[in-house]
């Protein structure tokens, strides 16, 4: 078992990757599972939406996706709202002034994360190391 880092953050927010692989059981989802306990877990509502698009893009059946709806719903679904709009234009002019172009759909994890002040899992670093103040659980940094 992996021992995690301590974490501050009561809340964890987990990147559409790591739901993937919690999801599916993948062995990834290993080294996320110890910093998800007595944490509340979190989703962002763009996440659920790319969880529709994979299923409805890899023809899934109904009963595949009704089981996805009833996985996703053990999670905390965080919502859009203008603020999280302006927390997102912020930090996607933040990452442009340093040079670097965050992917839109990872900016709005990004600002999920920031304005619900969740600490991100997920094994996509490179998509947010670039954001201030973000805190990120990620394998490449143990």
């Amino acid at each position: 078992m992996i021992t995690p880092v301590n974490i501050e953050a009561n809340r964890i927010l987990v990147d559409t990757d790591v739901v993937s692989y919690l999801l599916k059981e993948d062995t990834r989802a290993e080294f996320f599972k110890p910093y998800l306990i007595h944490k509340t877990v979190a989703v962002s509502f763009i996440t659920v939406a790319e969880l529709y698009y994979w299923a409805y893009s890899r023809s899934w059946g109904q009963s595949r996706i009704t089981e996805m709806e009833s996985k996703i719903k053990n999670y905390l679904v965080l919502p859009y709202d203008y603020m999280l709009c302006q927390c997102w234009a912020q930090i996607y002019q933040q990452c442009e002034a340093k040079g670097f172009t965050i992917p839109k759909i990872d900016c709005w994890i990004a600002a999920t994360a920031k304005l619900y002040e969740c600490a991100l899992a997920t094994n996509n670093r490179r998509h947010f190391k670039h954001i201030d103040n973000l805190t990120i659980i990620c394998p490449s940094l143990i």
